[in-house]
């Protein structure tokens, strides 16, 4: 009961955009755990992985499932407040992973990091602008949107075993995160079976090529990540319009204050 528990509480944070399972799961006491499960599936150890997954699982799903209920309704309810909360999320974020990738540098970040920076970033700032002249009808599905769901997918399994990123939040740069809610709300079982082949192929294939980079390339691969996070700043408020009146701005001030407690909460709870 207590791996389902943590599951859940896995599940519940991976439908909102910032907030990371991986760093949840840390402080739960279980990523080491739960990256070894993943990276042994293709091998002949599998039998070992496989109640400890199964376990987790059940109780990711249960959290998802309730979560993505209440965000959905947040969305079409207070839209900017709510997206404001994402947004203090990632900023409240952002400087404990530059702190970190920093610190992992031996405070001497060369040249190449901050094009790699600059790269990550440019590429999420590129996909908002390319997103806004692209619309997906989901009930008239090309052959390049269903390829397009299977990579979203696939990209997106990668936040459970990368520290600091959020499936959710990886949804949000590719623009397909509030598609996505609205489809598991609505059981539109095309796009979910897409996004869910994607994410089945990625756990399996990216634990191992995350584990890979950690080891190999740490540094550069957290500059990449700071690339991702700070231009999903963008992306969220590239996804807010109006009104824009006294209560929403003051609602939203409250709400992008509090996502930033949160993560300094989370974060003490962590070094803890």
């Amino acid at each position: 009961m207590k791996m389902i528990l943590r599951g859940m509480a896995v599940g519940i944070t991976e439908t909102v955009p910032g907030v990371s399972g991986s760093t949840i799961a840390m402080i739960l006491g279980i990523y080491e755990r739960l990256i070894y499960s993943l990276s042994i599936l293709t091998t002949n150890k599998r039998k070992e992985a496989i109640p400890f997954l199964i376990k987790f699982a059940a109780g990711m799903i249960i959290g998802f499932a309730c979560s993505i209920f209440l965000i959905n309704y947040l969305l079409d309810t207070y839209r900017t407040p709510t997206l404001m909360f994402f947004t203090g999320i990632i900023a409240g974020f952002l400087p404990y992973l530059w702190k970190e990738t920093i610190s992992l540098s031996n405070n001497k970040l060369h040249v190449k990091h901050y094009i790699i920076i600059m790269l990550f970033l440019s590429l999420v700032v590129t996909s908002q602008l390319l997103n806004g002249s692209i619309e997906i009808d989901p009930s008239n599905l090309s052959l390049g949107d269903y390829i397009f769901f299977v990579i979203a997918g696939f990209i997106a399994s990668t936040a459970l075993v990368l520290p600091g990123m959020s499936g959710a939040l990886i949804l949000t740069i590719l623009g397909i995160y509030e598609l996505a809610v609205a489809s598991l709300i609505s059981l539109d079982w095309t796009i979910i079976v897409l996004i869910g082949t994607g994410v089945v192929l990625g756990v399996l294939i990216t634990s191992k090529l995350i584990r890979y980079l950690l080891t190999n390339f740490m540094v550069e691969t957290y500059a990449a990540m700071v690339g991702l996070v700070g231009g999903s700043i963008y992306a969220i408020l590239n996804n807010i319009d109006g009104p824009f009146d006294t209560s929403t701005i003051l609602i939203s001030a409250i709400t992008f204050n509090a996502g930033i407690l949160l993560i300094v909460i989370l974060k003490q709870v962590q070094y803890k």
